[in-house]
Protein backbone atom coordinates (compact mmCIF):
# COMPACT_ATOMS: atom_id res chain seq x y z
CA UNK A 1 0.00 0.00 0.00
CA UNK A 2 1.24 3.23 -1.06
CA UNK A 3 1.41 6.13 1.84
CA UNK A 4 -0.68 9.14 1.43
CA UNK A 5 2.69 11.17 0.54
CA UNK A 6 3.57 9.37 -2.29
CA UNK A 7 0.33 9.53 -4.02
CA UNK A 8 0.36 13.09 -3.42
CA UNK A 9 3.67 13.08 -5.21
CA UNK A 10 2.56 11.17 -7.85
CA UNK A 11 -0.32 13.43 -7.97
CA UNK A 12 2.12 16.55 -8.39
CA UNK A 13 4.25 14.88 -10.80
CA UNK A 14 1.00 13.97 -13.28
CA UNK A 15 -0.04 17.56 -13.26
CA UNK A 16 3.10 19.14 -14.43
CA UNK A 17 3.25 16.42 -16.83
CA UNK A 18 -0.28 17.21 -18.15
CA UNK A 19 1.57 21.28 -17.98
CA UNK A 20 4.70 20.03 -19.68
CA UNK A 21 2.70 18.60 -22.36
CA UNK A 22 0.29 21.25 -22.75
CA UNK A 23 3.50 24.20 -23.35
CA UNK A 24 4.43 22.14 -25.18
CA UNK A 25 1.59 21.24 -27.63
CA UNK A 26 0.49 25.13 -26.77
CA UNK A 27 3.85 26.62 -27.97
CA UNK A 28 3.55 24.46 -31.64
CA UNK A 29 -0.02 25.97 -32.55
CA UNK A 30 0.46 29.31 -31.15
CA UNK A 31 4.16 29.72 -33.44
CA UNK A 32 1.85 28.53 -36.61
CA UNK A 33 -1.40 30.91 -36.04
CA UNK A 34 1.22 33.75 -34.52
CA UNK A 35 3.20 33.74 -37.99
CA UNK A 36 -0.35 33.14 -39.78
CA UNK A 37 -1.38 36.07 -39.25
CA UNK A 38 1.99 38.10 -39.29
CA UNK A 39 2.09 36.43 -42.60
CA UNK A 40 -1.61 38.78 -43.93
CA UNK A 41 0.47 41.72 -42.92
CA UNK A 42 3.52 41.25 -44.55
CA UNK A 43 1.34 39.91 -47.84
CA UNK A 44 0.07 43.45 -47.96
CA UNK A 45 3.36 45.45 -47.46
CA UNK A 46 4.61 42.61 -50.18
CA UNK A 47 2.44 44.52 -52.62
CA UNK A 48 3.10 48.31 -51.60
CA UNK A 49 6.79 48.38 -54.71
CA UNK A 50 7.81 51.49 -51.63
CA UNK A 51 7.71 48.88 -48.55
CA UNK A 52 8.69 45.43 -50.70
CA UNK A 53 12.20 45.45 -49.96
CA UNK A 54 12.04 46.40 -46.06
CA UNK A 55 9.34 44.02 -45.40
CA UNK A 56 11.05 41.02 -47.06
CA UNK A 57 13.77 41.70 -44.54
CA UNK A 58 11.69 42.31 -41.53
CA UNK A 59 9.44 39.22 -42.62
CA UNK A 60 12.92 37.31 -42.56
CA UNK A 61 13.75 38.13 -38.98
CA UNK A 62 10.58 38.85 -37.83
CA UNK A 63 9.76 34.20 -38.41
CA UNK A 64 13.33 33.60 -37.19
CA UNK A 65 13.02 35.15 -34.11
CA UNK A 66 9.75 33.66 -33.82
CA UNK A 67 10.11 30.27 -34.69
CA UNK A 68 13.34 30.42 -32.25
CA UNK A 69 11.20 32.01 -29.31
CA UNK A 70 8.26 29.14 -29.79
CA UNK A 71 10.84 26.60 -30.71
CA UNK A 72 13.20 27.27 -27.39
CA UNK A 73 9.52 26.89 -25.60
CA UNK A 74 8.68 23.84 -26.90
CA UNK A 75 11.89 22.08 -26.42
CA UNK A 76 12.30 23.35 -22.61
CA UNK A 77 8.85 21.70 -22.30
CA UNK A 78 10.11 18.80 -24.01
CA UNK A 79 12.67 19.05 -21.67
CA UNK A 80 10.27 18.97 -18.27
CA UNK A 81 8.70 15.91 -19.75
CA UNK A 82 11.34 13.73 -19.80
CA UNK A 83 12.27 15.36 -16.26
CA UNK A 84 8.91 14.07 -15.34
CA UNK A 85 8.85 10.84 -16.67
CA UNK A 86 12.23 9.85 -15.41
CA UNK A 87 10.91 11.06 -11.88
CA UNK A 88 8.08 8.89 -12.08
CA UNK A 89 9.99 5.95 -13.57
CA UNK A 90 11.94 5.96 -10.13
CA UNK A 91 10.19 2.61 -8.82
CA UNK A 92 8.22 2.27 -11.45
CA UNK A 93 10.36 -0.34 -13.94
CA UNK A 94 8.70 -2.20 -16.11
CA UNK A 95 4.93 -0.16 -15.63
CA UNK A 96 4.61 1.72 -18.14
CA UNK A 97 2.23 0.46 -20.95
CA UNK A 98 4.15 2.06 -23.77
CA UNK A 99 0.97 4.53 -24.75
CA UNK A 100 2.30 7.96 -23.49
CA UNK A 101 2.35 10.51 -25.72
CA UNK A 102 5.93 12.01 -25.53
CA UNK A 103 6.89 14.93 -27.83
Amino acid sequence: MKSQNEHGKHWWLGVADLMAHGLYHGSEKLERAHLAIAEESFRVLDRIPVTRPWSRLVREVHHGISRLSYRTIGLAASGLVRLGDERFRKGHEGTDDGRVNRP
